[in-house]
């Protein structure tokens, strides 16, 4: 079941503009990728340029000669209309110029990929729909340097139902358009001259492309087993020679190298790329340049070697240029590095550590990510599986020897299995210590939880709830089920499924995230799985599909609940408006009963956001509370505060005020403006979500019982300490297939799942 957000396409209008602010940081670039700290001979070190245009954004900027270029749209109110022209910043005395389009036949012009040429001009496709937009007409368009259209060629019968992705040109001056796996070849004139196919018949697609050092264009593309980067023959109309060993990156447009064929960056580093040796050598990390990798739109190497990145901060609104210059490490000031080992890393992180790093005159904060999806080629569960924990393995190597980070994130970590090592560092000492915060001020189920054998591992920033939601007058009010309460709820109810699209290892996964601590005992080691309560679950699981696969056709969730044929809803809550889908789907029947436990307790997760904690042999001890600290009494706006719940009990206040609070929009004298129906429009309200099968819901400004119920919720809520990649859950998925396939029995079973887990338990306790 198909699910579609009415809104659609959610945009940020970022600006830029003229006027040109100066900051200056410097900081050496080094190497963290989870292992020993490798000291670079050069630095790379940022100039910080800020440009304002409040009208336009730095989306798809590309460098050209002494500065860079873009389309800028600019709307004039009192007419209504929407003027593009070519933009062009200049390095040289940050000025900008704006040269407004002129189209040669008056149509709908929806111009989208564009692409400058060395002499100024300016290649576009544009997109032309008539009024109903039933159907459209592609063009491929030539502007000369004073915005005049040259050609507009109509390419819709080459592309077809194609849709083009990205628009390049070669050192010749030829056109690239690019689309799925299609590249389309184009003259200088605009004239078609063939097309080129990188589907070889398996599953393959574009990620991005450009010309190199060379002036010959390449394409980075996915074919069946990972990304390769292949050069395209435009005489030929077919590709070339193929690549290996290219990191994907994360940008649509490939960008020449300095002293070799291509820079590449992943959103945390920066790479440069030899065609002839086909090995990627690692330049520099964003963030020891102060950048937040994840925020670079685009890069580029200048004539004068330095680099120029455009810097797009979604969560702001804001926007600024770096322009990097390669000096000796000896040349550049140097801080006391604080390392964060991180799994994943997100930019949330590299946000706040660039902050930091900024305002901070003796701590660095560096980033260890160990492990790097973006240039992951694997492929299924099993492989995930094995380089997670091949991830998680070099994570606790570094812990435990003299290379440990001062700072570990716990996302997707068993924080129970690792605080029985006692290699954290208790944080009531520091809270007791600290002027600016107190343990009162957090949610007090939250403190407790993550307090382990009396030493508080970590403070959360933030949270979300799950729980499960059933029809009050079928399930009853009262929160907490037992598993063997669940199990007798589906033998009531033969003929309904319990969860829409639920499979064996889906149901295992749940069942063990809450209740595996049931069953292991990490403080002393002991283990319990070969029990009669472990052997109901196992037998509880072996009812649900191995597989579940969406048919066309298939009904959302909502509706199978409306009509029976599924008996309970996981709620997911991040926001104070979420309950009110739960209460839509039953009709003002919904019970919250959380996850069923052994023991019958609250089973509402509360799965936690950014949360940290200092480990016990951190070299930098200060300097890491330093930070924590700084992050935790960090501004945040309530009405945004990030995706949760914040555990910071005033900031948590001020969003559930904030989230009933009916405003109106009003006019330009003050009084409310109205709808169609003599209403006034509140702010804040609208949005929603519909499925293909109808089932729709619009939100709404909660209520005063919809925020307390959701309070309610976060007071009996508990975090979950397991996760897909855990260890002891692959070991009972491994076991637990061979009763599920029939080829052992229970008892079998269980007793191999009581031996591993025993073991490891024994070794990692």
């Amino acid at each position: 079941m198909k699910l579609m957000k009415k809104n659609g396409v959610f945009r940020r209008i970022l600006t830029l503009g003229p006027a040109a602010a100066m900051v200056f940081s410097l900081a050496a670039c080094g190497n963290e990728a989870g292992g020993e700290t490798e000291k670079k001979e050069w630095a790379w070190a940022p100039e910080f340029v800020t440009v304002e245009d409040e009208n336009n954004s730095f989306y798809d900027v590309q460098l050209t000669g002494d500065g860079f270029s873009y389309l800028a749209h600019d709307y004039d109110e009192a007419a209504g209309t929407s003027v593009q022209s070519i933009c062009r910043y200049s390095l040289a005395d940050g000025s900008i110029t704006k040269t407004p389009l002129s189209y040669a036949e008056e149509k709908n012009w929806n111009l989208g990929r564009t692409v400058f040429g060395a002499d100024g001009s300016m290649y576009g496709v544009a997109n032309v729909y008539n009024e109903d937009y039933s159907e459209e007409e592609i063009y491929l368009c030539k502007f000369d340097s004073q915005g005049s259209q040259v050609f507009s060629e109509d390419i819709k019968d080459v592309v077809g139902d194609g849709y083009v992705d990205s628009l390049a040109m070669d050192g010749e001056g030829r056109l690239y358009a690019s689309g799925d796996a299609m590249i389309w070849l184009f003259d200088q004139d605009g004239r078609n001259q063939g097309s080129v196919s990188l589907d070889s018949g398996g599953n393959a697609w574009i990620r991005s492309m450009g010309a190199g050092r060379d002036g010959k264009m390449y394409v980075c593309h996915y074919d069946n087993d990972g990304y390769v980067l292949t050069d395209i023959d435009f005489e030929g109309k077919k590709t070339g020679n193929t690549y290996e060993n290219f990191p994907s990156g994360n940008g649509e447009r490939l960008i020449p190298g300095i002293e070799k064929d291509f820079l590449v960056q992943d959103g945390s580093k920066v790479y440069e790329y030899d065609l002839n040796s086909q090995k990627a050598e690692e330049l520099f990390s964003w963030l020891d340049c102060d950048i937040n990798g994840s925020y670079v739109q685009n890069f580029g190497v200048l004539e004068d070697g330095r680099i120029l990145a455009v810097i797009m901060d979604w969560e702001t609104n804001s926007q600024e240029i770096a322009l990097l210059t390669k000096k000796k490490a000896s040349e550049v000031p140097q801080k006391e590095t604080i390392v964060i080992g991180t799994l994943y890393g997100d930019s949330n992180i590299q946000a706040e550590a660039v902050k930091f790093n900024k305002s901070n005159e003796k701590y660095h904060i560096s980033i260890r990510t160990y492990l790097d999806l973006n240039n992951w080629n694997g492929d299924g569960y099993d492989a995930y599986m094995a380089y997670m924990a091949d991830g998680i393995n070099r994570m606790n190597n570094d812990i435990t020897s003299g290379n440990c980070p001062d700072i570990l994130d716990l996302s997707s970590l068993n924080v129970k299995q690792l605080a029985a090592k006692g290699i954290f560092e208790d944080l009531n000492g520091y809270l007791e210590k600290s002027d600016k915060l107190n343990r009162s001020d957090f949610m007090e189920n939250i403190m407790d939880a993550y307090t382990i054998n009396g030493a508080l591992v970590s403070i959360p920033d933030s949270f979300q709830l799950q729980t499960m939601v059933g029809k009050a007058s079928e399930v009853g009010s009262e929160m907490g089920w037992t598993i063997d309460k669940l199990i007798a709820f589906a033998d009531a109810h033969p003929d309904a499924q319990l969860f829409d699209n639920m499979s064996k290892d889906q149901m295992m996964m749940y069942l063990m995230m809450y209740n595996a601590d049931s069953f292991v005992d990490w403080s002393t080691g002991e283990c319990s799985f070969d029990t009669d309560e472990f052997k109901n679950i196992l037998n509880f699981v072996n009812r649900f599909p191995d597989e579940v696969t969406w048919e066309e056709g298939d009904l959302s969730t909502p509706n199978k609940i409306q009509r029976g044929e599924v008996l309970f809803y996981e709620a997911q809550l991040y926001d104070f408006r979420e309950i009110q889908v739960a209460n839509e789907i039953f009709q003002g029947d919904a019970a919250y009963i959380g996850y069923p436990t052994t023991d019958g307790s609250s089973g509402c997760m509360l799965s936690v956001s950014q949360s940290y904690a200092i480990l016990s042999k951190a070299k930098q001890k200060d300097g890491a509370w330093e930070f924590l600290e700084g992050f935790l009494t960090r501004e945040v706006d309530a009405q945004q505060g990030g995706f949760g719940f914040p555990t910071l009990k005033s900031r948590l206040n001020a969003m559930a005020e904030e989230a009933v609070k009916v405003e109106y929009y009003t006019d330009e004298n003050g009084d409310p403006v109205l709808d169609e129906n003599g209403e006034p429009i509140v702010m804040g309200a609208g949005g929603g979500f519909s499925y293909s099968d109808g089932w729709s819901y619009d939100y709404r400004i909660p209520t005063q019982e919809e925020v307390d119920l959701t309070m309610s919720l976060m007071e009996t809520a508990k975090p979950v300490n397991y996760s897909q990649g855990d260890a002891v859950l692959n070991i009972i998925n491994e076991e637990a297939a061979g009763f599920f396939e029939g080829q052992k029995s229970i008892d079998e079973v269980v007793s191999v799942i009581q031996s591993r887990v025993k073991i490891y338990v024994g070794e990692n306790k």
